[in-house]
């Protein structure tokens, strides 16, 4: 079997694993817990958060010059969101890319590059709210600081990088190019050409950047939400910066839709506080659920 048809199966199998060394009879009894009027609260915020996502995207998608109607962009978010939440690393989000390329009719190339970009905004925003959230739990996890200093560094310096037009060109020049094939370089020109077409300036990347949080801190506050069902003592500010820590482990692509991973990490640092597993687990897994 390939390493990477094995990988995807590693939060799975996480999972399962906190599944039983849980219980599944406690797991059950703590999502009765769950009051449904919180639970669908957390789903109604949902809503403001699909709006302000598509209006994100919309305005990005403007920037490059792509003309697309707010209901086609959220139909397309609701597609992708679909295939994202069953795939490993969210691999699946890049669908929208064919939706995009047949809605603005624009070349494949630029479709790529402006879903790049929103995923690469998105997790960057990810990163810096994770990073402030590890400077909170210093005192609990020390390591989780330099983890996500390293990440956000290395990350936001890539991002920079390639958003230039000139290194991106210098680095296809002398460390792809020598690989291929004389009668595909033309092509590799073409689709580099295509890929920085109406690209935005990184002047405007702090604008989307705002968005992202704003959205980051929606999607935690639903599952505070549904945590406000259990009497845990952790301050809001925390249990949401914890939120998105948890979301982004889950983004690692060693398991399906973050399963496993997200709620053993929510378990995790969730501990500190004095919150049991069954808990932990529970508040994570709904959230998800919305």
């Amino acid at each position: 079997m390939k390493i990477n048809k094995i990988i995807p199966l590693i939060g799975l199998l996480f999972f399962i694993y906190i599944l039983y060394s849980i219980g599944p009879e406690k797991i059950v009894s703590t999502f009765l817990i769950i009051k449904p009027e919180l639970f669908l609260l957390a789903l109604i915020f949902f809503i403001p958060r699909m709006l302000l996502y598509s209006i994100k995207w919309q305005y990005l998608c403007t920037l490059q010059k792509m003309k697309i109607s707010l209901p086609d962009v959220i139909k397309i978010f609701l597609i992708s969101l679909f295939y994202g939440s069953v795939t490993p690393g969210g691999v699946g989000y890049y669908i929208r890319i064919y939706y995009i390329k047949e809605k603005c009719k624009t070349t494949i190339e630029k479709c790529i590059t402006n879903s790049l970009i929103d995923s690469a905004t998105g997790f960057i925003g990810g990163l810096l709210l994770s990073l402030i959230g590890s400077v909170f739990l210093l005192q609990t996890n020390p390591g989780l600081f330099p983890t996500f200093l390293f990440a956000f560094i290395i990350y936001l310096t890539i991002f920079i990088f390639f958003m230039k037009k000139e290194r991106g060109n210098k680095t296809v020049q002398y460390l792809v190019k020598p690989f291929i094939p004389d009668r595909f370089k033309t092509r590799i020109d073409h689709s580099l050409k295509s890929l920085y077409a109406d690209i935005p300036s990184l002047t405007k990347i702090p604008q989307i950047l705002v968005f992202e949080i704003v959205l980051w801190i929606i999607g935690a506050f639903q599952v505070w939400i549904i945590a406000q069902s259990f009497q845990i003592s952790v301050p809001i500010h925390i249990f949401i910066l914890m939120s998105i820590i948890a979301a982004m482990a889950g983004s690692l692509p060693i398991s399906i839709g973050g399963l496993g991973v997200r709620e053993g990490t929510l378990v995790y640092l969730l501990a500190s506080y004095g919150v049991t597993a069954e808990i932990a687990f529970v508040i994570a897994l709904s959230g998800f659920l919305t």
